[in-house]
């Protein structure tokens, strides 16, 4: 096992059982009793095995995402020493079996796997970048629930139903952030999208519909594969837009931005929730201010919850959560309070006790299920500042 699974195997023992004394040993220079003195020993009892629930984990501890996957895993640390400090589930500790997919897509789906045929785990959590949609349906192939950090695409529930997701579709992101042009006073915007991306022609759409009852909106798509967005940029900067959005991963839209601002356009972009992250602020640099995107969780949370999240996570860390960090902890809790629920680990009840939560109170918000029962949250609205997110507004479904 990989070296994040015995720093968190070994927590969550240790949080749940405590630590024994080292005994004291007696000095050779000590005055000894006589052997007929010595009371006979008790043979010291054998302690009781501890029972223990694995949860698997896949994320990318290394490569471009590494800064997602390890606040995922940070807040997942923390959910797990506050579950096992309170006793654990009916008496059993949370360990936490991690996986690392590197970044890398086909790794993702065989994560999952292994986590499952060879940890014998009772779900998995994970799907923050590359092979999110192949872990999906390996999970649901392999009939283990899932829980889904970062995933956007509508759908996902219906089509593979032992994933459950923890973020908001991709049509309400681009909802929300051209209501918030509207607040910026913008009259024109310009969606710059991926032609080739499901993920981006989502969110192009949705926002230029919502825009565009109002303001006038144009698109400008690009290929990827180019890397070179000279072409689309100067005719942004002809153009002249009051705002850009641009649907993209935090990587992504990192290298557009920069050459963005190296062309002249200083106006605000607009994102997804995957730029509230410490890989788009590395990536993107001084080119990430006045850069906006849309909050799954603010920092400034003052709920009681949110309060002591907040001061656990900083004894672990010197830099406040990000939004993966609150997912990582919200997807543990939830599937905690499913695993009371049931009263045991059989997947198929774990399955339908994630089907059967309604209104649990998160940090990211409230979280719901069944998708009769959904109701978009609140929006936090944050704005990219040397090098930090500041939360900036809410906006409401």
């Amino acid at each position: 096992m990989n070296y994040w699974f015995s720093i968190i195997s070994c927590l969550a023992i240790l949080i749940g059982s405590g630590c024994r004394p080292a005994p004291v040993s007696t000095s050779p220079e000590s005055p000894q009793q006589a052997p007929s003195e010595i009371p006979p020993e008790s043979p010291a009892p054998t302690p009781a095995p501890l029972k223990v629930i694995d949860v698997g984990v896949f994320l990318p501890l290394k490569g471009e995402s590494q800064g997602s996957g390890g606040a995922a895993l940070n807040g997942l640390v923390v959910a797990a020493e506050e579950i096992n400090a309170k006793g654990g589930i009916d008496g059993q500790l949370v360990r936490l079996i991690v996986r690392d997919t590197k970044s890398e897509a086909d790794r993702a789906g065989a994560a999952v796997k292994d986590l499952l045929e060879v940890d014998n785990v009772v779900a998995v959590i994970g799907g923050v970048s590359a092979g999110s949609d192949e872990a999906a349906h390996m999970a649901n192939k392999l009939k283990i629930p899932m829980l889904a950090l970062g995933s956007t695409m509508p759908g996902i529930p219906d089509k593979e139903p032992w994933v459950f997701r923890l973020s908001s579709v991709d049509f309400y992101s681009g909802e929300v952030m051209a209501k918030f042009a509207s607040s910026l006073r913008a009259s024109t915007a310009i969606v710059l999208y991926d032609m080739y991306s499901d993920y981006a022609r989502n969110l192009a759409t949705a926002f230029g519909k919502e825009f565009k009852r109002k303001h006038i909106v144009a698109g400008e798509p690009y290929d990827l594969a180019s890397r070179d967005f000279s072409k689309q940029l100067t005719k942004i900067k002809r153009k002249n837009p009051e705002v850009v959005y641009l649907p993209a991963p935090a990587d992504q839209a990192a290298e557009i931005i920069k050459q963005a601002r190296l062309q002249g356009l200083n106006m605000p972009f607009l994102g997804t929730g995957s730029w509230d992250s410490l890989d788009f602020l590395s990536a993107a640099g001084d080119a990430a201010n006045n850069c906006y995107a849309p909050a799954r969780f603010n920092p400034e949370i003052t709920t009681e919850s949110g309060r002591a999240f907040l001061a656990a996570y900083a004894l672990k860390q010197t830099s406040s959560p990000p939004a993966m960090a609150a997912l990582g902890y919200d997807a543990l809790k939830v599937l905690a309070e499913a695993l009371k629920a049931r009263g045991g680990t059989d997947r198929v009840e774990l399955r339908d006790a994630l089907r059967s939560i309604k209104s649990f109170t998160g940090l990211t918000g409230v979280i719901t299920f069944n998708p009769e029962s959904l109701v978009p949250n609140p929006v936090s609205i944050l704005k990219a500042d040397e090098g930090t997110f500041k939360f900036l507004e809410t906006i409401e479904p």
